[in-house]
């Protein structure tokens, strides 16, 4: 046989061989950010700056997806089911990718079914009450609660979300048994707490902050372990009696599972990358989150110790959504 029948042979086999098969430089089309929640607030805020610099960082559209609905399930399903090459992430909170699974009885994913791809940071939550609750301090939130179970009314902005866990994780330290009252969504909560309907509530330190400045709500503690530095006179809930309840809603990118990891390793690359930019940190810090960096490995870690952190406690306070 020719060289020159050797080539075409050679050559025709390429073009026969199927489109998976090629070598493709990714990325080589627009990505898909989903974001399993509405469009508005902070959270597609984040989204949104995220995708925006990670677009020109990766000379790429990044395309923000809102798919809302059942505590991040709808947007979270979609993601665990789409090809895993990459060019579907979503923005990862505790609900989706820890908590849900753990709560909800029939549910179309599992943790198993999403890949951690970057880690970007955490935001810490503030123990708020109505400026007329009978608690000035989380010791006499304490003291009340033991005097009369159940007299402490703790909203949230629903059951099995990362507030109702730090409900039941300060029940569990204080030793004390709180009235859970789930909404469908922070301001519902929020309005109830204002009005002195509800007693308490956990929310992000930015904006108990605000609410404070307003008059309509007191701070009564941090949930992280040390006082933060831009909040410095608000004391942690360590500090008065309550160890243990570092509770934060943290900020990550994940991808359906079995990505390949030469991607997922890019991918974590230009996010950590996106992530030293000053006026992304400056961004961020502005929406109430501390940047924690880390990649795809540290994150996979991070879900492992979420998961064994928050299973025992699901179990014993028998938080379960029959849907």
């Amino acid at each position: 046989m020719s060289f020159r029948n050797l080539a075409f042979g050679a050559l025709l086999a390429a073009i026969l061989l199927p489109a998976s098969a090629q070598t493709e430089k990714f990325p080589s089309r627009p990505i898909r950010l989903v974001v399993p929640w509405s469009a508005g607030g902070n959270t597609d805020g984040i989204a949104r700056l995220m995708a925006l610099k990670l677009s020109e960082r990766i000379n790429q559209q990044v395309v923000v997806d809102n798919k809302p609905g059942a505590n991040g399930i709808v947007g979270t399903t979609a993601v665990a089911r789409a090809q895993p090459d990459g060019y579907t992430l979503m923005l990862a909170l505790p609900e989706t990718n820890v908590l849900n699974p753990m709560v909800y009885k029939n549910i179309s994913y599992t943790s198993k079914d999403l890949d951690p791809v970057a880690f970007m940071g955490i935001m810490p939550f503030a123990l708020v009450a109505n400026p007329s609750s009978k608690a000035a301090s989380v010791p006499d939130l304490v003291r009340v609660a033991k005097q009369q179970p159940g007299s402490v009314s703790a909203a949230s902005w629903g059951v099995g979300s990362t507030a109702h866990a730090a409900i039941a994780l300060m029940e569990q330290a204080a030793h004390v048994e709180l009235l859970h009252v789930p909404f469908p969504g922070t301001a519902p909560a929020l309005t109830q707490v204002f009005s002195g309907q509800i007693d308490l509530m956990f929310l992000s330190a930015l904006s108990a902050t605000e609410l404070a400045k307003s008059g309509k709500v007191k701070i009564l503690g941090v949930t992280v372990d040390k006082r933060m530095d831009s909040f410095p006179d608000v004391p942690t809930l360590a500090e008065q009696g309550l160890p243990g309840i570092d509770v934060s809603l943290w900020y990550g990118i994940a991808a359906p599972a079995k990505t390949p990891s030469a991607i997922k390793d890019y991918l974590s690359k230009e996010i950590l990358e996106v992530l030293k930019d000053p006026a992304v940190l400056q961004d961020l810090r502005g929406r109430g989150m501390v940047v924690q960096p880390r990649n795809a490995g540290e994150f996979s870690r991070f879900i492992a110790a979420e998961e064994g952190r928050w299973s025992g406690l699901i179990k014993a306070k028998n938080i379960r959504i029959d849907n």
